[in-house]
Formats: structure tokens, C-alpha cells, sequence
């Protein structure tokens, strides 16, 4: 069956599926039961095609004499015929043939009902159960991407690798078994059934399914493009479903109603074509599939016919040979068939397995810290972003000293918030080095080297939780006191109890229910509780008003006590408190000093406090 299989397939195809078949591969006896299950169906549906030819030559006819066999059987093909000729007279010979037949009849119908039902559960059954595998080794795989590949690749996309191709491989992949074992099985079991019926007509009927294999391979080439379309289709809209949603506001004011519309309406009236020529070329395959069915019938009707004239062969037999052509014509076409859902398969499987050989973020080093005092040097560090012509860092040296508080000063694009994103390694220097303690951060363990740091940043993220929960995340483990400790320290425990679930309120998506100083502020009490020796503040407070700005100020004095602090900003107040101000301008240190010493000078710095930016 895997030869079979793999004739019709790409050799990239061919590598993809069976890379994905290991994920059914561990529930081998559900899979051998089902494959019982469906040999059952093939030889009941075969033998009810011969079932004709005994009920038109014997069913009418009057009931006989037990059969008689002198000596005995000599071999084993002897005792199976003999057996077979009892049977037959069983059912066939006796005067109780009037209600065994029927009986018998309606146990067989039976039991290739059971045996459909028993294939179609175990197969959906390994089916759903590796797709709930795959996903799960899909979103280990996200966790591990590098921060580089999430940003380039939309998270619509994502998820509709995880949502919709997986379930298409693993579903299809059960569809697909079921139509090629089960349909192969009946089509040779009929072939089988013709052969012993008349084996001249059998060679009119094997004459089609070389023209049935040529119209398959031309559909399958003609609808691959198609399908990669209408998936591609699919995640595009995915994309503008989830920008509209997130940037619903956006949208809103700035009457953005007929862009969206119009993105959207394009995508949807390219699926809409891909899928009607989808359908179109579906729909024409039927027909020719029955006239190549049809032809051979008209044939072996015309050569039965013939050789009724010479009594070559009984009206039961040719009754039998027809019912188990027509009997043909269905799993036929469903084989022609099977290259749709075969083909967006492999399709699917080759976008799945494309996100599983992503590779995965940088993690060489082995060292791990401990008792981190946060003492930085960088040493000649540049970043070059692609599609940008200017490094975003050039040659940038700097030692900070454990405890201090640096502020990064400069215009947008100086470099400052890639300055904060290569510490924990969000982005990888082209060249240069950054100890922490003394130690490459290159040949320290990933995770341990993000232990140490705290960030809050501008773009707060919250989870559509509890403020308890988010407030965790970094620390599952802390004690209620803990929590509590923070709360206050980020000047949140009034607000909390002042809500009537106290710290179990839902905040709601990204923490839609909370002003923009409360999401802030539970940023920061997630930072506090996470105690780690560093902390980066990157425009942690931008984008409040005065009022907030004082309570998310207050908090960041309590969370900068005692850490080495990074922080990126404008405002006079955060400025102020740095040891030292930073002033960078295309990813260069253009001049270092408290506030007062740079003021003094009369340079860059003081230029941008005038807002005399250049």
C-alpha cells in the first residue's frame, strides 16, 4: 500500500507524509483493527455482487439434492470446494432457501454496516487524537522560535497552521486511507468477482483503469496550484480578520471602514474564484470518470451479448458481471477522486512540516549564573536590520557598573530599544560582545540569562486573565504576601480592593478593562515580583497622563532600588533619576554625563530637551 501510495506522490511529498505518519504510528492496533474493519467491508461489498448470479440461477428454481463426494477430500483446495458446495446448497438448494436468503442477506448488510462504522470511529479516533499531538509539538515549536521569525510572520498565519492545516492533514490523511484501502480492496475484490465470472469480459474492464490513472495524474497536477491558492487565501484573510479586531479603534477613527472592506473583499472574491474553479474541475472529473466507466460497460455489454447467442454464459452470470461493474463505478471514481483531498494534504503537510523545521532560537551556551550582581560591558556591538541601509547599532562600546541607572537618551531610530532587546537576546549583534558579570552572554544558558531580566515597557502586554495572574506569570510559585508586596509597590492594591474579586478581576484582552496607568502599573508589579537583578525600562511611561505618570513613577523608584537599570525615554522625570544620561544618534554614543553636565554643555542633549531635533 505505502508502493501505491507513493507512486502518485512527489518525492518531497512523499518524505512529508510519512514524517507526519509518526504521529499515528503509535496506535498500530487501532489501525490494524480498522484495517480489518475495512477488508471486511471490501469482501461483503465484492460478494454482493456474486450474490446475484446463485439468486437468479438457483433462488428461482426448484430445490435440489444434497450434494454427494465419494472418498475423501485429497487436498485442501478439494475440502474448501467441498465446503463451498454445501454452503452453497445450504442457502441455495433446500426448500428453506424463502427465508435463509433473505435472513442471510440482511446478516451480511450487518455486518458490512458494523465494519464501516468500526473503521470510520478508529480512524477518527487516531486522527483527532495525532492532531492534538501535532499541535502540541506546533506551539512547543512557536515557543522556541527565535523573537525574529514571530515578528516576521503574523500571528493569523500562525494560527491557521495550527487550527486549520493540521486538522486537514490528519483528517484527510484518514480519509484518504480509508478511500485507497477500502475502495482498492473492493475494486480488486470485483475484479476477482469478474475474473471468476468470465475472465474474457474482465479484460474490457482492467482497460480502463489506465485512462482512470491518466485523468487522475492530470487533475492532481491541475488543482495543486489551485489549492496552494486558496490556502494561501485563507491565511491572508486570517490576517486582515485579526489586524481589524486588534485595531478596531484605529479603524474606527479614522474611518478605515472602506480599506478594510476592500482588502477584505478582494481576498474573499480570490477565494471565491480559486474555490469555484476548485469545483468546476471537481465536478467535470465525475463525468468523465463515468464515460470511461460507461464505454467499458457498453463494450462488455456487447461481447455478453454475443456470447449469449453461443452459451458461453448464464443470464445470473451476466446479471452478476454488470452488477459488479456498476458495483465498480463508485469506488472508481472515488480513487479518481481521492487526489482532492490527497492534494491539499500534502499541501497542508508541507506548510506543517515547513513551521516544524523552523529552526530554533540560538541556545549554545551552558553556563548559568547565579547571585548576579548586573554589571554590562558591550564591546564593539553592531546590529544591521534587513531592508534597512544604516546599522541600527554602529560599533557601540559602553560599562555599566552593577546598580547603576542608565538612561538612554536620542531621537526615534538611534538605536536605543535595539540597545534593550540584544540583552536578552530578542535580537543577535552581527558582531561585537556583551558580558554580564564578566560572562559572554553567548555562553550563557538562554533561559538562565532571562532570569535576570525585568522588563516594562510601552507596549504592555497583559493576558486575558485575572490581574492576579498576570501579576504571576514571571512567579506562580509566590505567596499571597509576595503578591500583595508588589501590588502595593506598584501602587495597586487600593484598585484592587476596591474591586469586588479583588485581584481575581478579569482584565479582559491585552487588559482592555484597565486604564492605560493601571495596565501599566500591573507591568510593573509583575516586574517586581519576578526580583530580577536588571531591569529595562523602555517609554514606560509615554503614554500617561500626569496623574498616572506620578503613580507609575513612584512604583519604577521602588523597582529601580538597588538594580541595574536601563532606561529609555524622554521625559525629565525618569531622566533625572539615571546615573547617567546616554545620547545616541544612528546607533553611535554622541555624549554621556548626568542631566546637569550635559545641559551644561551645550550639545545634541540639550538640543533635544529644546525639542530642536535635527
Amino acid at each position: 500500500m505505502k508502493k501505491n501510495i507513493l507512486t502518485l506522490l512527489s518525492r518531497r511529498d512523499a518524505q512529508h507524509f510519512w514524517r507526519l505518519m509518526k504521529y499515528v504510528s503509535p496506535y498500530k492496533m487501532r489501525i490494524v483493527l480498522a484495517l480489518i474493519a475495512i477488508i471486511g467491508v471490501a469482501l461483503i461489498e465484492s460478494y454482493l455482487a456474486a450474490f446475484i448470479a446463485p439468486l437468479v440461477n438457483m433462488g428461482f428454481a426448484t430445490p435440489t439434492a444434497a450434494p454427494q463426494f465419494t472418498g475423501e477430500a485429497q487436498n485442501l483446495l478439494q475440502t474448501l470446494l467441498r465446503l463451498k458446495d454445501r454452503m452453497t446448497h445450504a442457502i441455495w438448494g433446500t426448500p428453506d432457501k424463502v427465508w435463509i436468503v433473505p435472513l442471510f442477506f440482511i446478516v451480511m448488510i450487518s455486518i458490512r454496516g458494523f465494519c464501516r462504522f468500526a473503521s470510520s470511529y478508529l480512524l477518527s479516533w487516531v486522527g483527532a487524537t495525532a492532531i492534538s499531538k501535532l499541535r502540541n509539538d506546533m506551539f512547543n515549536k512557536m515557543l522556541l522560535t527565535s523573537s525574529q521569525y514571530q515578528q516576521e510572520n503574523a500571528s493569523a498565519t500562525l494560527s491557521s497552521r495550527f487550527l486549520v492545516q493540521a486538522e486537514i492533514v490528519m483528517n484527510n490523511a484518514s480519509n484518504v486511507f480509508i478511500t485507497v484501502t477500502r475502495d482498492s480492496l473492493i475494486v480488486i475484490g470485483l475484479v476477482c468477482v469478474l475474473v471468476y465470472l468470465n475472465w474474457q469480459l474482465s479484460l474490457i474492464v482492467l482497460l480502463m483503469f489506465p485512462f482512470l490513472s491518466l485523468l487522475s495524474k492530470y487533475y492532481r497536477k491541475r488543482l495543486k496550484s489551485i489549492q496552494q491558492g486558496t490556502q494561501l487565501g485563507l491565511g491572508e484573510m486570517a490576517t486582515v480578520i485579526n489586524e481589524t479586531h486588534q485595531g478596531h479603534r484605529v479603524v474606527k477613527l479614522f474611518n478605515g471602514y472602506p480599506l478594510v472592506q476592500e482588502q477584505f473583499a478582494k481576498i474573499n472574491n480570490r477565494i471565491l474564484n480559486l474555490t469555484k474553479k476548485l469545483n468546476r474541475a471537481s465536478a467535470a472529473r465525475s463525468p468523465f470518470s463515468e464515460l470511461i466507466a460507461s464505454v467499458a460497460l457498453a463494450v462488455v455489454i456487447f461481447i455478453a451479448l454475443w456470447q449469449s447467442q453461443s452459451g458461453h454464459t448464464t443470464i445470473g452470470e451476466f446479471m452478476a458481471f454488470i452488477v459488479a461493474m456498476l458495483q465498480m463505478v463508485t469506488p472508481i471514481k472515488n480513487l479518481a477522486n481521492v487526489s482532492i483531498p490527497m492534494q491539499g494534504m500534502f499541501i497542508a503537510a508541507d506548510n506543517v512540516c515547513e513551521f516544524l523545521d523552523t529552526p530554533d532560537e540560538i541556545n549554545q551556551g551552558k553556563y548559568l549564573l547565579q547571585d548576579v550582581s548586573g554589571s554590562i560591558v558591550f564591546s564593539h556591538v553592531s546590529v544591521q536590520y534587513k531592508n534597512q541601509e544604516k546599522p541600527a547599532l554602529d560599533d557601540f562600546s559602553l560599562i555599566i557598573q552593577a546598580g547603576e541607572k542608565i538612561a538612554l537618551v536620542g531621537r526615534s531610530g538611534s538605536g536605543k530599544s535595539t540597545l534593550v532587546n540584544v540583552l536578552p537576546r530578542f535580537v543577535l549583534p552581527d558582531s561585537g560582545s556583551i558580558l554580564l558579570d564578566g560572562y559572554d552572554i553567548n555562553d550563557i544558558e538562554l533561559n538562565n540569562l532571562r532570569e535576570q531580566f525585568s522588563l516594562v515597557s510601552q507596549d504592555v502586554f497583559l493576558f486575558d486573565d485575572t490581574l492576579y495572574q498576570n501579576v504571576i506569570y514571571g512567579r506562580p510559585d509566590a505567596s499571597d504576601e509576595e503578591v500583595q508586596n508588589a501590588l502595593k509597590a506598584a501602587n495597586l492594591w487600593d484598585f484592587v480592593q476596591s474591586q469586588p474579586d479583588g485581584w481575581h478581576i478579569k482584565i479582559g484582552n491585552n487588559g482592555n478593562q484597565l486604564s492605560g496607568g493601571q495596565r501599566q502599573r500591573v507591568s510593573i508589579a509583575r516586574a517586581i515580583l519576578k526580583d530580577a537583578p536588571i531591569l529595562l525600562l523602555d517609554e514606560a511611561t509615554s503614554a500617561l497622563d500626569n496623574e498616572s505618570e506620578r503613580l507609575v513613577q513612584q512604583a519604577l523608584e521602588r523597582l529601580m532600588a538597588k538594580r541595574t537599570s536601563i532606561i529609555v525615554a524622554h521625559r525629565l522625570s525618569t531622566i533625572e533619576q539615571a546615573n547617567r544620561i546616554v545620547v545616541m544618534d544612528e546607533g553611535k554614543i554622541v555624549e554621556v554625563g548626568s542631566h546637569e553636565q550635559l545641559l551644561a554643555k551645550e550639545g545634541y542633549y540639550a538640543k533635544l530637551q529644546r525639542g530642536a531635533t535635527h
